[in-house]
């Protein structure tokens, strides 16, 4: 995994933790699950409303709420009164203290004026406990509704940005009076802080509205216009019309708290679009990638290779041919290169590979130095590589690793098979940069042999980092669309934005590995040169059954084993050799050797540096606070002060 990509599922698991804490933290301290409004607008300007808390309560005492005396929106509020519904869903029926307590016992409320506002509040029973609880609070508000000339207004507020309770859903439902002809003739309109709310006529006598996560101290209010006549009579009766100044001054409001969301709006359309064309032009250079490279095929294919297609040519330098690849192969092919250089050492005499048993009974191998300068042997430049390498090993060797370890290779020119496997753990950076010079060695001579086609190389080199930029293409705009969508509710980004990015981004990443896979770096004379190895490979899997008069002799197959051992066919060769020659003498040490490090995992240590809709604008939209309904309307909760606070008595409306 890159670390761009780290990063990135890094920085979502840390914005999904904040959200995650915040909510909990939420919880934990006091929560509105749900709150719903009835209201009933009666003819006489009146309206009776009822107020469903379903609460979650902790360390709570008492809940209140206070209404702001506003003479423009209402006259009086009457007949508070609070109940609460029990678990088995029947209503108790709260008592009515008619004094102020800055505490109030569970089972008891007040409703108050005082003064400048009305206060109703009840005693929850959780000084010291938490929990969810359904109160249904009620009371009558005279001269709800402002009559004019040509049309009648309610205009309140639901929640006030005093209100320091956090809910989850809002919901309400207002009931008109009859009269009303059709639902055209009402206009309503909603203003909520976040712009995350719907509001709707549903019916010529009913509107519904609805508020998601609303956050503490964010008022909700509903405006709502109907004919005139449908209201018999109103103590805030004016004569004069109003309709027009509604309407111009909510298109305002609406105007200027929707700037912005479409500011917004057309944020998110812009990061889908760069996202989904850069996706879609990363997708058509793929497929003409794929299709080009189709045409790039040797002059000739062979089944079979009989001998070794360039005796200059080193097992690494074949394997890396073979992989397609020219420049880094895997940890595996390392693994395997790495033994083959082994087993050539030791053919050539440069290393002495001894099998021993300890007092145990476990079985190893010591690996010998025989030669004191490896270039005084005629090797290939990786087993010159390996050569240093273990040499170093044999004097840095980690001693005591088992009982009889010192009688085994008591000196600094030996070392077991177990052992270099334990230094090579513990020296990882000294084997991965043993593996970079491999690679580099290999690369190289590829170049010099003119094997490879530099431009194809260039193009691979330019797919592979494409995987980057994709993620983090596809990482900044998915931010970008959800993180806007979360500050602006309203902006209800479509499902099929989501899946229509992730459906392009599994097409171009598919694309992506046929298309690197499909680029070969070699030009003419290294694809021939590939089509030949690929050719011997196969005659040295399947040379036992093909019942041939002439086969290379058992010394031959000596050197074929450390090209087999590279292509990590070995054993599966030297089963062929068993059944071809049956009446030899397969218990030299050289196919002993084989078999050991053929079986030994090398590479196990390596690991390699690799357009929006809100409501409805015709009869319903969200705008700003704007002016906003002119009374303010708070509430929250009471809890343990330092010393209980305590007023005159206020006389109950």
């Amino acid at each position: 995994m890159n670390k761009i990509l780290k990063t990135c599922i890094l920085s979502i698991c840390i914005l999904l933790s904040i959200s995650i804490y915040n909510y909990a933290n939420a919880d934990s301290y006091l929560y509105l699950n749900n709150l719903e409004f009835d209201v009933t607008v009666n003819t006489d300007g009146s309206m009776d409303v009822i107020e469903t808390w379903n609460i979650r309560v902790e360390d709570t005492n008492t809940l209140f709420k206070a209404f702001e005396k506003d003479s423009s929106k209402y006259t009086k509020i009457t007949n508070g009164k609070v109940s609460r519904i029990n678990k088995n869903g029947k209503e108790e029926i709260f008592t009515n203290t008619n004094k102020y307590s800055y505490h109030l016992d569970e089972g008891t409320y007040y409703f108050l004026d005082r003064g400048n506002e009305y206060e109703i509040a009840w005693g929850t029973g959780k000084e010291n406990n938490a929990g969810n609880e359904t109160y249904v609070i009620s009371y009558h508000v005279e001269g709800a509704v402002g009559k004019y000339k040509d049309c009648s207004e309610i205009y309140w507020q639901f929640i006030g940005n005093g209100f320091e309770i956090p809910a989850r859903k809002i919901t309400g439902v207002i009931h008109l009076p009859n009269g009303i002809n059709s639902k055209e003739d009402i206009r309503v309109w909603g203003h909520s802080e976040d712009l995350n709310g719907t509001i709707y006529a549903t019916s010529n006598n009913t509107v519904k509205f609805t508020v998601n996560d609303n956050k503490e101290n964010n008022m909700i209010e509903i405006r709502i216009a109907i004919p005139s006549n449908v209201i018999t009579y109103s103590n805030r009766a004016y004569n004069k019309n109003k309709l027009d100044e509604i309407i111009k001054e909510e298109t305002k409001w609406a105007d200027e708290a929707n700037k912005p969301m479409n500011v917004a709006s057309t944020i998110v359309n812009i990061a889908y679009g760069i996202v989904i064309t850069v996706l879609a032009i990363y997708t058509l250079n793929y497929i003409k990638i794929i299709i080009k490279n189709k045409n790039k095929k040797p002059s000739m294919y062979l089944q079979y290779y009989r001998e070794l297609p360039n005796i200059n040519s080193t097992p690494g330098e074949a394997l890396f041919i073979l992989d397609n690849q020219n420049k880094n192969l895997d940890g595996k092919d390392f693994g395997k290169l790495f033994s083959a250089s082994i087993l050539n050492l030791s053919l050539k005499n440069a290393i002495k590979l001894e099998k021993i048993i300890y007092q145990n009974g476990r079985e190893d191998t010591v690996i010998k130095i025989l030669v004191q300068d490896i270039k005084n042997v005629n090797g290939y430049e990786e087993d010159i590589e390996v050569f240093e390498y273990i040499k170093k090993a044999c004097q840095n060797k980690i001693k005591n690793y088992t009982m009889d370890f010192n009688m085994a290779t008591n000196n600094n020119t030996s070392i077991t098979i177990n052992d270099l496997k334990r230094y090579m753990e513990v020296n990882k950076d000294e084997l991965i940069s043993l593996k970079t010079r491999m690679d580099d060695i290999i690369s190289a001579k590829l170049r010099y042999m003119n094997y490879l086609d530099e431009n194809a190389i260039i193009k691979k080199k330019k797919i592979a980092n494409n995987k980057q930029a994709i993620f983090m293409l596809i990482f900044i705009g998915i931010l970008t669309i959800y993180g806007i969508g979360k500050m602006f509710e309203e902006i209800a980004v479509p499902p099929f934005y989501y899946i229509t990015i992730f459906i392009l981004l599994a097409v171009v990443l598919f694309l992506r590995y046929f298309a690197k896979k499909s680029i070969n770096v070699f030009n003419q004379a290294g694809l021939d040169e590939k089509e030949k190895w690929k050719a011997f490979k196969k005659y040295m899997e399947d040379f036992s059954l093909l019942h041939e008069k002439s086969i290379p002799d058992l010394i031959l197959w000596e050197k074929y084993l450390v090209y087999a051992t590279a292509f990590g066919i070995a054993d599966k060769v030297l089963q062929g050799l068993k059944s071809v020659y049956p009446n030899s003498n397969m218990d030299f040490s050289t196919y002993n050797n084989v078999n050991v490090i053929v079986r030994t995992d090398f590479s196990r240590n390596l690991k390699t540096h690799r357009n929006y809709g809100s409501s409805s604008r015709s009869r319903s939209y969200s705008s700003g606070s704007g002016s906003g309904g002119g009374f303010s309307s708070g509430g929250g909760r009471r809890w343990r002060p330092a010393v209980e606070v305590e007023e005159d008595n206020f006389f109950q409306v």
